[in-house]
């Protein structure tokens, strides 16, 4: 049985993650450099994907600071707020960021997405996020009004 991913969203919260983040275009051979730097934030959101392109970190700006140090970035994008859901998010919902995702983008404001094992993310950024949060809090409500 399939779950609403309108109801999952009338039960959700959001969290805003108070730090300024970036992300990071680096070299294959950053990885451990960038692992290290995740277990010194570890009270903070960060997110570490290898793909053909490379490595790609999301990470609050101090981390930034202490990669320079350590590693060549090739690019960087930010600074950018993480909002993430912050309620019961059943793993095998189907269709649950796609609405979030369209009226996000419909009103300009760009959104990347980053799913967790319990958790969804939003990174957007910084000058988009007070924008973006009421648009998600009337998405919720009118989920709420409607389930």
């Amino acid at each position: 049985m399939s779950i609403d991913p309108m109801a999952v969203w009338a039960n959700m919260t959001l969290k805003v993650w108070p730090e300024r983040y970036w992300m990071l275009d680096l070299s294959d051979t950053s990885a451990q450099d960038v692992a290290n730097v995740f277990a010194v934030s570890d009270a903070r959101y960060s997110c570490l994907i290898r793909d053909q392109a490379g490595v790609s970190a999301i990470v609050e700006e101090a981390a930034v600071e202490r990669l320079k140090t350590q590693v060549s970035i090739r690019d960087s994008f930010g600074p950018f707020r993480v909002v993430s859901t912050d309620g019961e998010l059943p793993f095998d919902v189907i269709g649950f960021l796609g609405p979030v995702l369209r009226a996000l983008n419909e009103q300009g404001i760009k959104a990347g997405p980053q799913c967790g094992a319990v958790f969804d993310h939003l990174f957007i950024y910084e000058r988009d996020v007070k924008r973006a949060v009421a648009l998600l809090d009337d998405f919720i409500n009118q989920a709420r009004e409607n389930h």
